[in-house]
Order: structure tokens, then C-alpha cells, then sequence
């Protein structure tokens, strides 16, 4: 009985996001079939469907779904079709789960007896069925109709269940401030219940949403919630350890959002609490399986954070128990894990376990898999075998494996797995060739896992969550290693490069994408040409032995590339030790050129020649960067060629991707500005940050300049007042100066107002249009007294993610935190430039920093420090 009532209240939910939450059959399932011969059959479904064996699942619902036809009973009929249609969505089933669902939503029509228990759960399958296909905005709809009907028969856990599938959606289109208004309702609902296991399970599918939507801390505090009902309930060691094993997960993401940002300390304290509750929880769990998933991600974790001297216990622990597992999804996918685990250590530990013994467990459940008619799972296991073989560098092996997984994935429309298997592919035809030219076969594979990647969009950011990925892992390094091997020849032709260049563009949108978890940025192909005459365009491309640059010139499909042989590590290394210099008001002049010309030799010595030879060409007066990796943290415009900074030859700017420019000029002859900004808000204290004392007077300065302006100062400065100024009257500036900080965690890239922090996913909301029939202009958007974080070698990313969450054709803004008495200062220059109609932004500023350059002896504003922390990014016009 108590299984049968864990069933019943995983099913509420609805939810895809891990093994161990079921989609779709309600709580009141049991209540409204008919206690006849059915039931069996539906009982058995259900029971197949949870232990991970949806072929069988199919089978029994469908006989049930028969008798109900041959009965006359529509309305039964149309909920375990419903039921059905999820078992087939699991099978990766889309066009049996589409018929599903539309015979059944035809039945319900047809009958009087409008059954509305009943239509709340068929729309959830179809909700489900919409949202798994890429219809994330029908599938919001559709969830909403379902809290409706829900609410309407007072099935408050079906509502619950229903707004978490909507949150869930909105995560998936970009409406976090929905998303995030919706968890707090429902939280508060959960809260307002008693303390039961329902509550429990609630808080924590609630957690397993907020962390895959990237609410990191949220999802810890909302887990640690749901423990401590757990913890007061009776008979509730399973409910624990779910939970446990949940939130183990939850701070071993948040160990690598803090190693990303160089917090060691904090990381290693995130790992350690980890690994404790995994080995609780294999310690306690009640179902074998919990057991081994627990084992198997202490595993992974240990084998991440080199703690590999004492991992022969729990891997013969594991070993004894992943064959004894029953036939599933789940262990069929456990077996997966161990093997992926393996690959990692396997010649650490081959003496304890070989190769061979790794293969049977896989060939054990590929028949597993086979028998249950997963076709999804079978892939896995046979792309898993074909990278086992890659290893051990049996080509042929590794290739048939691998086909016939990406068969299987093709067949049942997986593109998540699609690409995986393309990709392999790709690694198995170059490996087994010449390894200084490149192999036809594997670029056409990895073209096509570029391009199935492409097609996901706003899906790479939630790839198959039952298998857990990794951008930098598992999806950068597709588009790195194809433009690898396009630019592998010593001369490559002109259309590997554009190629190329399209791949490293690609990149960015997906990186942006990522770091959002939304497909937010749109690309809007550009012609340079037509954009720009005398601009060259820049693309350093950062592989792990060598650093490749194309530089785009004047004249159509004018590409020159060049290589250097030089590490990633050493760019890495060369980019940190000169923002170290930059940062640093005391370091001296020659060092900072030093460690700049350094840079500058890799970037753009190799180009000067190109680069002043354009012949029948008006010269190059504008150089823009679409920077790579680390080299995003620093400003072009510094680099140093022996005799000059960059910036005293050319106008210099920084661009995501030529996709993504918006090519309008700013118009100044109608220029409207927004100016804002505080001095000593009380959220500078709450952050600990010092004032910003020339506020006043930089806000002053600006308006003299821009007469039709809007000034929001100190209290005034407020998220809710730049929103309704907004909406008020159009404005194509926006001049913020304030506390701001950029980061490759979107949590921690934020402007802080008088009161609060002002997050990266609110600036769509912040400076974008309500109306929808009214074009968003804003065609420039400043941030004084900005910096990246520090030892976060993407932090840049928050800058472009501003960039493009603000709608802005162009951002001007700091890299790291200037003097405010300089900054007042140069930003009175700028506007001074920004008026001249007759250059371009990029030029304007080039021209505040050589004022900087040349103008201040009795300063020492001439110094990197003050002047190359401002950088344009976006439309140069």
C-alpha cells in the first residue's frame, strides 16, 4: 500500500525531469476507473510505466483503451488514452502519442458527460506531448486550460502539479519573472498544507525544477524545506533519501558555479556535503535503485574532483549490484553511467575491472533494452558500446556500434541523442585517418551534429535532463573540433572559412543561450559589406593546441586565416596575467605594454599586412572583435604593438556575432535619454561596495549634453520607475551608472538600483517595450562603474547577455571598476563625440580614449586603467 501511494503522489506532477517523477497519471487515477476487468490491465500499465517499462506499459493501456471502446465508455477511454500517450512519449512515440491524445480529446467532445477531472488530465499528456516536441508556448496554454478544470473540481494537488508543468514551460520560453512569480505561489500553497508526504514530495519536485532552471540557491533552500518534513514524517527513510539524493545534486552544481568563479573554498564545501548525502543515501535507500543512482553520482563526483585513491569499495559495490537490478529504463540507463564512469578510469583500474567486464554489463542491457522495446535506451547503451570500442581504438567496432545508435535515435526523432552519435562518428572516421589533414567523412558528420544542434535552439539548454549534461562537455566541443578540423589544412579554401567563421558564430548564440537557459538570442544574418566598407572583422578561434585566426576585409568572401601553435592554456594564462596588470592603478606602464604586446602578437601582428594593404579598397578605419573564451575579458583596444596601443590606429569594437547586429545608427538628431544612477544606495552597503561619489556629477554632465533626457537619481533610481519611464515615451539611451557586475553565472550578473539587485533576466522587462505594435529602439545602452568578475575567465558572457537582454543595438560599458572621478570625466567627452553626427559610436569613443591618451599630463588618466575598461559592444555604427 505505501508503494501504491508513492506511485499516486509522484504522478500528481506531471513533471520530465527525472527518473523518478512520473508524467501524467493523477492522483484521482484509481478513482475513476471502473472496478472491473480493466482495472487490471490499467493497474499493470501503470505499474510497467513506473518501473521504467513503458513497452510493456503500452501494451496493457492499450487493451484497456479497447475494452473501454467495445463498452461504449468514452470517458475512460479517453483517460488512459491520455495515459497511453505518455507511455509513448516515453518511447520516443511522438506520432502514436500525437493519435493518442487527439482521439482522445475527439471522445471527450463527443460525449455530454463533460468529465472535467477527466479533460484536466488529458491536457496535461497533451501538454506534456507539446512541450517535449518544441511547442512550449501551446504547452503553456494548454497547462493553463488544465489548472482551470482542475481548480473547477477542486483537485488542489492537480492544480499544484499543472502550475509547475506552466512554470516549467515559462523556463522554457524566457519568462522568468513569470516563472519565478508562479514557483513563490506555489510554494506558498505547499507551505499551507499540512506536513505530509504529498507536501514533501511537492517541495521537492518543486527543487528538481528550480535547479534545472539554474535557481541554484532557491532550489537548495526549497529541498532543504522538503528533508525537514521528511525527517518528522513516519515510516519516510525512502522519502528522505530521494530527497537527499535530489539535493546532493542540487550542491554538486553548485560546487561548479562556484569553481567556475575561482570560490575554492566554497566549491570544495559544495563536494563534501555532496558526497556525504550520496553515501547516505546509498546507505539508507529502501529501492535498489535509488541505491545505485546514489552510488553512481558519488562515483562521478569523485572521479570530477580527482578523489580516485579509495574508489575500489564503492565499485565493487556497485558492481555486485547494478547486474541484480530488474529490467528498465532506469537500470538499462544506470549501466550507461557506470560505463561513461568507467571510460574516465579505466586503465587506474583495470586490474579491478577490465574492459570485457564493462561490455557485458552493456551487452546485457542492450537485450534488456531490446526486449523492452526502448529504443531510446537501446541507443544509449550502443552509442555507449561504440565509444568503449573508440577507446580501446578498435575503429570498425566503434563505428558499426555507433551507426546503428544513431539509427535507432533518427528513427524515433531524438535529435539530443542524434547529435551525440554524430559527433562520435565524426571523433571514429578522423581518428582512424591522417591526423594532420582532415577526413571528408568525419567533417561531414560533424556538420551534421552542428546542424542538429542548431535546430534545437532553445532545447540544448535542457537536453534529455534523465542523463545530465554539460554545455562545456558535451555541446562546445562540437563546434570547436569541427572548426578544428575546417582549418586543419595548411591553406584552407575559402569556404571552409566561412564555415568556420558561421561555427564560431554559432558558438556565441549558443553560449549566450546557455547562460541564459532560453533561446534569447535571435540571429539576424548581417552583409558586412553592406554594413560597413572600412570595418575588418576579427575571429580569434581558441582550440586546446592552437589559436586560429580569420580576419574578414573589405569585398565580398575577402577571408584571410592564419595559425599560431600556442595552447588554450597559455592564452588563458597570458589573458589573466594582463588583466591583472590592467586592474592594478600602480602597475607600471611597461608592464602593461609587456604583457599587452603579447597579446597582440597572437591577435594581430599576423594580420598588418592584410590589414594596410586594401588596394582598390577605401582604408580600414574600424577593427571589430568577435572574441573567443578568456580573450572576451579584455579590451582590444589595449593591445600594444611596440610603438602604439590599437586604439591609436583604429576605432575598435566587440561583437558577439555579426548575427546578432542590429544595423541602425544611432539618430542624433532626435536623442532621448533615460540617466540614472546612485551615489551611496543602501544596496552599495548591502553589498558591501563603497559610493560612487561623481554620480551627480556625471548624471549632470550628460543631461547638459542630451536636453530631452529623463533623470532617475538616487531614490528615484528604482527597477519599477526605469519601467515605467520606459513605457512612457520612447527612448533610444539609456545611461546607468551604478554598481554592476558581469559573470558567467546569470544569478550573479546583476546592477544594483537604490534597493536591490537588478538581475540579467529582468532586463527584458527592465528597458523593452510593453506594447507590442511599438518597436523596442533603444540604440544604446551605458554602464559606468561595471566590472566582470574577478578569476572568471567568461565573465564577458554577463556583458553580452546584457547586451541582448536589453534589446540594445550597442552597449557601452566597463570591464572593470574605473575611478568614478575619471569616469565622470571621460563619459563628458564621450557625449561630447556622441554628438557629431558625422562618426560612428566606435569612433566616438576612440576618440574620448585618445583624448585620455594625449590630453591629461598632469593626471595620470593616460594610464590603460582609466581609458581601455570602456568597450563597445555590438553595432560599431
Amino acid at each position: 500500500m505505501k508503494r501504491f501511494l508513492r506511485l499516486v503522489i509522484l504522478a500528481v506532477f506531471g513533471l520530465i525531469l527525472s527518473l523518478s517523477i512520473h508524467h501524467g497519471f493523477p492522483a484521482k487515477a484509481q478513482l475513476t476507473v471502473a472496478k472491473n476487468s480493466t482495472l487490471t490491465l490499467v493497474q499493470a500499465g501503470k505499474n510497467h510505466y513506473d518501473a521504467g517499462q513503458f513497452s510493456e506499459a503500452v501494451r496493457n493501456l492499450q487493451q484497456a483503451a479497447q475494452i473501454y471502446e467495445r463498452n461504449g465508455d468514452k470517458i475512460k477511454q479517453a483517460q488512459t488514452l491520455s495515459w497511453l500517450a505518455l507511455s509513448y512519449q516515453k518511447l520516443g512515440d511522438w506520432q502514436s502519442a500525437t493519435n493518442a491524445i487527439e482521439k482522445s480529446l475527439a471522445l471527450l467532445n463527443s460525449t455530454s458527460d463533460k468529465n472535467e477531472q477527466v479533460q484536466a488530465q488529458v491536457l496535461n499528456a497533451q501538454g506534456r506531448l507539446l512541450l517535449a516536441t518544441g511547442k512550449a508556448e501551446s504547452a503553456l496554454e494548454t497547462w493553463q486550460k488544465s489548472t482551470v478544470l482542475y481548480a473547477k473540481v477542486g483537485d488542489e494537488m492537480g492544480v499544484l502539479g499543472s502550475q509547475i508543468n506552466q512554470a516549467e514551460a515559462m523556463q522554457a520560453l524566457g519568462l522568468h519573472r513569470r516563472a519565478e512569480k508562479l514557483f513563490a505561489e506555489i510554494e506558498k500553497t505547499l507551505k499551507a498544507q499540512p506536513d505530509s508526504f504529498l507536501k514533501a514530495t511537492g517541495l521537492r519536485n518543486l527543487g528538481k525544477v528550480l535547479r534545472l532552471g539554474g535557481s541554484l540557491d532557491e532550489s537548495q533552500r526549497i529541498l532543504g524545506l522538503s528533508l525537514a518534513i521528511a525527517q518528522n514524517l513516519p515510516n519516510s527513510t525512502q522519502a528522505q533519501s530521494e530527497t537527499l539524493l535530489s539535493l546532493a545534486n542540487t550542491e554538486r552544481t553548485l560546487a561548479k558555479r562556484a569553481e567556475n568563479l575561482k570560490d575554492i573554498e566554497t566549491a570544495q564545501k559544495y563536494i563534501q556535503a555532496a558526497l556525504e548525502k550520496y553515501e547516505k543515501v546509498g546507505a539508507i535507500a529502501t529501492l535498489p535503485l535509488t541505491q545505485i543512482q546514489a552510488k553512481l553520482n558519488q562515483l562521478s563526483l569523485l572521479i570530477e574532483t580527482n578523489q580516485t585513491s579509495n574508489l575500489q569499495p564503492l565499485l565493487s559495490q556497485i558492481f555486485s549490484q547494478i547486474n541484480s537490478l530488474p529490467p528498465s529504463r532506469e537500470s538499462i540507463y544506470a549501466a550507461v553511467n557506470l560505463a561513461e564512469n568507467w571510460l574516465k578510469i579505466k586503465n587506474e583500474f583495470a586490474t579491478l575491472v577490465n574492459s570485457q567486464s564493462i561490455e557485458t554489463i552493456l551487452e546485457t542491457a542492450e537485450k534488456q533494452s531490446d526486449k523492452l522495446s526502448d529504443k531510446k535506451a537501446q541507443s544509449y547503451v550502443l552509442g555507449t558500446l561504440g565509444k568503449l570500442s573508440e577507446k580501446e581504438q578498435n575503429w570498425a567496432k566503434a563505428k558499426n556500434f555507433t551507426q546503428t545508435a544513431l539509427l535507432l535515435a533518427q528513427q524515433i526523432n531524438a535529435p539530443d541523442i542524434t547529435y551525440q552519435w554524430q559527433w562520435q562518428l565524426g571523433r571514429l572516421f578522423q581518428s582512424s585517418f591522417n591526423q594532420n589533414a582532415p577526413n571528408k567523412e568525419a567533417i561531414s558528420y560533424y556538420t551534421e551534429a552542428f546542424n542538429t544542434l542548431n535546430n534545437l535552439r532553445s532545447d540544448l539548454v535542457s537536453l534529455n535532463p534523465e542523463i545530465q549534461f554539460s554545455f562545456r562537455e558535451n555541446i562546445e566541443p562540437v563546434y570547436r573540433e569541427l572548426a578544428s578540423l575546417l582549418l586543419l589544412s595548411p591553406n584552407p579554401s575559402i569556404d571552409n572559412l566561412i564555415k568556420s567563421r558561421n561555427v564560431m558564430e554559432a558558438l556565441q548564440l549558443a553560449e549566450i543561450n546557455n547562460f541564459f537557459r532560453d533561446a534569447c538570442a535571435t540571429a539576424e544574418p548581417v552583409n558586412i559589406d553592406e554594413l560597413d566598407r572600412q570595418a575588418a572583422i576579427i575571429y580569434p578561434i581558441i582550440l586546446k593546441e592552437r589559436l586560429e585566426i580569420i580576419v574578414k576585409l573589405p569585398g565580398r568572401d575577402n577571408l584571410r586565416h592564419y595559425s599560431t601553435n600556442i595552447s588554450e592554456i597559455q592564452v588563458d594564462n597570458a589573458v589573466e596575467q594582463l588583466l591583472t596588470s590592467l586592474t592594478k592603478r600602480s602597475t607600471s606602464l611597461s608592464k602593461i605594454k609587456k604583457d599587452s604586446q603579447q597579446i597582440y602578437d597572437w591577435l594581430v601582428k599576423p594580420l598588418v599586412t592584410d590589414l594596410e594593404n586594401t588596394a582598390n579598397q577605401k582604408s580600414i578605419k574600424t577593427l571589430v572583435f568577435v572574441l573567443d573564451g578568456s580573450l572576451r575579458n579584455i579590451p582590444p583596444a589595449v593591445l600594444f604593438d611596440g610603438e602604439q596601443y590599437l586604439i591609436e590606429k583604429y576605432a575598435v569594437a566587440v561583437t558577439p556575432g555579426l548575427q546578432l547586429i542590429n544595423p541602425r545608427p544611432l539618430s542624433r538628431t532626435n536623442l532621448k535619454a533615460i540617466i540614472a544612477g546612485a551615489s551611496n544606495a543602501p544596496s552599495f552597503q548591502a553589498e558591501g561596495l563603497s559610493p560612487i561619489d561623481n554620480v551627480t556629477i556625471e548624471l549632470a554632465t550628460i543631461r547638459e549634453q542630451i536636453r530631452e533626457s529623463e533623470k532617475l537619481e538616487n531614490q528615484n533610481f528604482q527597477q519599477e520607475k526605469i519601467e515605467s519611464v520606459i513605457n512612457s515615451a520612447p527612448f533610444n539611451l539609456v545611461h546607468i551608472a551604478t554598481h554592476g557586475k558581469f559573470s558567467s553565472n546569470p544569478e550573479d550578473t546583476f546592477l544594483l538600483d537604490w534597493n536591490k539587485r537588478i538581475k540579467v533576466k529582468d532586463f527584458d522587462n527592465l528597458l523593452r517595450l510593453k506594447k507590442s505594435n511599438e518597436p523596442n529602439s533603444l540604440d544604446l545602452l551605458i554602464l559606468s562603474a561595471c566590472e566582470t568578475a574577478a578569476g572568471d575567465k567568461r565573465a564577458a558572457l554577463g556583458l553580452a547577455g546584457i547586451a541582448i537582454r536589453a534589446g540594445a543595438s550597442s552597449t557601452l560599458a566597463t570591464l572593470w571598476q574605473v575611478n568614478d572621478a575619471s569616469t565622470a570625466e571621460f563619459m563628458a567627452l564621450f557625449y561630447q563625440q556622441l554628438n557629431n553626427p558625422q562618426i560612428s559610436k566606435a569612433s566616438a569613443l576612440r576618440n574620448s580614449q585618445i583624448a585620455f591618451l594625449t590630453k591629461y599630463s598632469d593626471t595620470d588618466y593616460d594610464r590603460p586603467y582609466h581609458w581601455a575598461a570602456f568597450t563597445l559592444v555590438g553595432n560599431w555604427l
